[in-house]
């Protein structure tokens, strides 16, 4: 997705490791140490990266701005969060059955992601996937999106099947004078819709930055 966003310097992407990282402070210890310590930074994060881009941003005045996509200020899916965490082994099991039995969809987009999704859901050791849900389960980083001063977009996908309505909503009330942009979805849309996605982003960056943004992308 970030491909096509047309910033100078290009979009760079970070991917988390498959191993523990203790805490959020320690995915955004993770994610800061991909940038650049002396450029600025716009952050692009989408679901569980929403929880690191906060903080991070928080901790560190290279960030000139963040973009939240498909994301939440507190746990979106209540107490099924903490069952996961408690059960990683259920949510494998939950991604193999789905690796088995595709969506209804006949959008081959669709499909190869929901392929390549559960496979990297199997892929992930079940304390990493227990670690993930832990911190969405018990993090709210609505104090630092409440404290930040810097441009906050929200990327909100109304058919979003895991970011419901009230989840979104308060997303938008915590955040001061958010640019929200509306986007059919569903979740996980940067991948399903990318080309949509990154024009909608590139659009409001280039909009507030003007076309010499930088950025970085917790993944």
């Amino acid at each position: 997705c970030l491909d096509a966003v047309r910033l100078r310097p290009p979009a760079r992407a970070t991917c988390y490791p498959n191993r523990t990282l203790g805490s959020l402070n320690g995915y955004c210890r993770f994610a800061a140490a991909q940038a650049s310590p002396h450029a600025r930074h716009i952050l692009v994060a989408e679901s569980f990266s929403g929880l690191v881009a906060p903080r991070w941003a928080s901790m560190d005045p290279h960030v000139e701005a963040i973009v939240l996509c498909g994301s939440f200020a507190r746990n979106p899916v209540r107490w099924l969060a903490s069952v996961g965490a408690g059960l990683p082994e259920a949510v494998r099991y939950g991604a193999r059955l789905l690796r088995a039995i595709p969506p209804a969809t006949r959008d081959p987009v669709r499909l190869r992601w929901s392929r390549d999704f559960n496979d990297t859901i199997l892929a992930l050791d079940d304390a990493v996937i227990a670690e993930r849900l832990r911190i969405i389960a018990d993090v709210d980083v609505s104090p630092e999106l409440q404290a930040l001063r810097i441009p906050i977009v929200l990327l909100q996908f109304d058919r979003d099947e895991v970011v419901g309505s009230a989840a979104r909503s308060e997303l938008e009330a915590v955040c001061r004078n958010a640019h929200v942009v509306r986007f059919p979805g569903p979740h996980f849309a940067l991948e399903v819709r990318p080309r949509e996605c990154a024009e909608a982003i590139g659009a409001k960056i280039r909009s507030l930055f003007g076309a010499g943004a930088s950025a970085a992308r917790p993944a």
